[in-house]
C-alpha cells in the first residue's frame, strides 16, 4: 500500500483536487482531503511537497513504429538551419552507418532554414553521391531523394502521381509509395529494437498510454504485428498500454487478426497537408487560386468504406486536415451510422485543423470525436507566418479548441509523432497558448485531461484509467510542481519525476528472450 499526499489532481468530471490518494494492489482505494483511520497507520506515505500527482498521460495519436525508427535508427534533421547544416548531418550518419542500404533522414522542411526552399536531388548527390539517400518531410506527407535514390526506386513509383525526378521532391501517393519502398530495407531485428526502446522513451515523458496507426507497406503488414507483440510484451513486463489502429481500407484485414479499430493516416488518409499544400479546401489556398488541395478518395469509395467497417462493428478513424477533407469524411461516417447504428461508436476525426461550424455541429450530433495535436501549432517548423501566407484570414478558424470544447464534442490530444515529439507537456503547453487565435486556448485543466481523461476514452478505457478515481488502476505521474499554480505561458516548466503503471514505478528495458516469452503468454492482452 502507498499513501500520496499532496497535490492530487484527479483529471475527474468534477476537476476534483485532492490532498490524499491511497493505492494498494494496482489499484486506487481512495482519494480525499481527509485520510480514513484505517490508512493512516501506513508507513509507507510519499510526500509530495511542491510536485503534483496526475493521471499518467497518454498520446492519442502517433505513428509509433515510424518514430521508434527515426528516435533509433535514423536520424532527425530538424535543427538544421541550412542546406550546409543539414549536409553535414548526412555526412556524419553515413560516416557512422555504413551498413543501411538507404540513409533515412526525417525532419527537411524550408521555413526554418535560411534558404527557404526546399533542397534539390542534385544538391543532395553533393553531399553523399555515393549511397541513397531519402529524407522524410516534416509534416510526413513528403519526401526528398539524390540521384542514387531515383536509380533505386522501382518504375511503378516513378509513374505514381506526385513523383518528380527532376527536383526529387515526392508528394501524394508517390510519396507513401516511396515510404514503403524504403522502411521495406530495414532489417527486422533493427525494427525490433527501436519499438522496444521507443517505449522507454515515451515513459520518460509520462506517457503510459497510445493510440498508434500502423500499417505503412510493410511485406505482410510486419509493423502491425510487431508492433502487437512487442506492445503485448511490454504490458505483461512494465503494464504499458497499447491501441493499435491499421491503416487500411481492407476491413477484412482487420477482421482476420481480431483487431478493434480501422483507420489513421496513409492508406486512410483522405487528403494531404498545409505543409505541401494538399490538404483539401472549400476554398483556394490564399496563395495559389487555382489550388484547392488533393482528395485521395472518391465520396463514394470512403461511404463503402466506412459502412462496411462500421458492419464489422469496428471503430473509424480518418485523417482529415482541410475542410473539404472534413465533409467528406462526417458525410461517410453518417452515412455508416445510418447503415448500421451504434450509440457509442467512438469514431473519430485525426487532426482536423480547419472545420466548418456546420461541421462542428454535425460532429457534436453523431458523437464523433477528435484527436489533434497542440504541438503542430507551437511547433518551428511550420510558424503561423506560413499559415497565414497559404490560408489567409482562415488561419484564425485553425485548431478551434475552445469551439471543439463548447460544442460538446469529446477532443483528446495526440503528438502525430514523428510529426512532433511525443511530449504531453509541449502539447498542454500549445493547447494553453494558442498562436492563431488566443481565444481558442483552453484553461490548463482542460489542456491535461486531453493527455489523460480524453486519450482513455478514446478506445473505451475510460472505465479503467484516465483519472485518479476510486476503483479505477493506479497509472500515475509525478510532475515537478503543480501545473494548476503555473501560468499558461510557463507551462513547458514542467518536469516529468516518476512514471506509475498499475501502481508500480516504471522499469525500463527488456531483454528478447523476456521479450519473446511474454509476447506468447500475453496474448490475451488487449491491444
Amino acid at each position: 500500500m502507498k499513501i500520496f499526499h499532496g497535490d492530487i489532481i484527479t483529471c475527474d468530471k468534477n476537476n476534483s483536487v485532492y490532498k490524499y490518494l491511497v493505492e494498494d494492489k494496482s489499484s486506487i482505494l481512495f482519494t480525499g482531503d481527509e485520510l480514513p483511520e484505517k490508512y493512516s497507520r501506513s508507513k509507507n506515505k510519499i510526500e509530495l511537497g511542491e510536485k503534483a500527482l496526475l493521471p499518467s498521460f497518454g498520446d492519442g495519436h502517433l505513428h509509433f513504429s515510424n518514430w521508434a525508427l527515426i528516435a533509433s535508427a535514423f536520424f532527425d534533421v530538424r535543427d538544421a538551419r541550412n542546406f550546409e547544416e543539414l549536409g553535414a548531418m548526412i555526412r556524419d550518419f553515413s560516416e557512422k552507418d555504413k551498413k543501411s542500404t538507404i540513409v533515412v533522414a526525417f525532419g527537411a522542411g524550408k521555413y526554418c532554414v535560411e534558404e527557404k526552399r526546399h533542397i534539390t536531388r542534385q544538391e543532395l548527390d553533393a553531399f553523399l553521391p555515393d549511397r541513397p539517400i531519402y529524407i522524410i518531410g516534416y509534416e510526413g506527407h513528403s519526401s526528398f531523394i539524390n540521384s542514387k535514390m531515383l536509380e533505386m526506386l522501382p518504375d511503378s513509383i516513378k509513374k505514381t502521381r506526385g513523383f518528380n525526378a527532376d527536383s526529387g521532391h515526392i508528394l501524394h501517393e508517390a510519396y507513401y509509395g516511396a515510404t514503403d519502398f524504403s522502411t521495406n530495407t530495414v532489417p527486422t531485428l533493427k525494427i525490433v529494437k527501436s519499438i522496444t526502446n521507443g517505449f522507454d522513451l515515451l515513459a520518460a515523458k509520462g506517457i503510459g498510454l497510445i493510440h498508434t496507426v500502423e500499417g505503412i507497406g510493410f511485406p505482410k503488414d510486419l509493423d502491425v504485428t510487431l508492433v502487437s507483440f512487442i506492445a503485448k510484451a511490454r504490458a505483461k513486463k512494465n503494464l504499458f498500454n497499447t491501441r493499435l489502429f491499421f491503416q487500411t481500407m481492407e476491413v477484412e484485414k482487420v477482421i482476420k487478426r481480431k483487431l478493434p479499430r480501422i483507420g489513421g493516416c496513409f492508406a486512410t488518409a483522405l487528403d494531404g497537408c498545409f505543409g505541401v499544400c494538399d490538404a483539401a479546401l472549400n476554398k483556394p489556398y490564399s496563395n495559389d487560386p487555382d489550388n484547392k488541395g488533393i482528395l485521395f478518395y472518391k465520396d463514394d469509395e470512403v461511404i463503402n468504406f466506412a459502412k462496411k467497417a462500421g458492419r464489422a462493428g469496428l471503430q473509424i478513424e480518418f485523417h482529415v486536415i482541410g475542410d473539404a477533407a472534413v465533409d467528406q469524411a462526417v458525410i461517410a461516417i453518417e452515412e455508416a451510422l445510418k447503415d448500421h447504428p451504434g450509440e457509442d461508436h467512438r469514431h473519430t476525426l485525426i487532426h482536423a485543423c480547419l472545420m466548418s461550424p456546420e461541421n462542428l455541429d454535425k460532429c457534436a450530433q453523431l458523437g464523433i470525436g477528435i484527436t489533434l495535436q497542440p504541438g503542430f501549432m507551437t511547433a518551428t517548423l511550420e510558424p503561423p507566418e506560413y499559415l497565414e501566407e497559404i490560408l489567409g484570414n482562415r488561419i484564425k478558424q485553425c485548431s478551434p479548441l475552445r469551439k471543439i470544447i463548447d460544442s460538446g464534442i469529446h477532443m483528446s490530444g495526440g503528438s502525430d509523432a514523428p510529426v512532433t515529439p511525443p511530449d504531453p507537456v509541449e502539447g498542454i503547453y500549445g493547447a494553453c497558448n494558442h498562436p492563431y487565435d488566443p481565444g481558442q486556448s483552453l484553461s490548463i485543466q482542460e489542456a491535461l485531461k486531453l493527455f489523460t481523461y480524453e486519450v482513455a476514452r478514446g478506445a473505451f478505457d475510460e472505465k479503467e484509467r484516465g483519472s485518479l478515481e476510486k476503483g479505477k488502476i493506479a497509472d500515475m505521474v509525478i510532475l515537478n510542481k503543480n501545473p494548476l499554480g503555473v501560468a499558461p505561458e510557463n507551462l513547458r516548466e514542467l518536469k516529468i519525476e516518476q512514471l506509475y503503471l498499475s501502481g508500480r514505478i516504471y522499469k525500463p528495458g527488456i531483454g528478447l528472450p523476456g521479450m519473446l516469452w511474454n509476447g506468447f503468454t500475453g496474448r490475451k492482452i488487449k491491444i
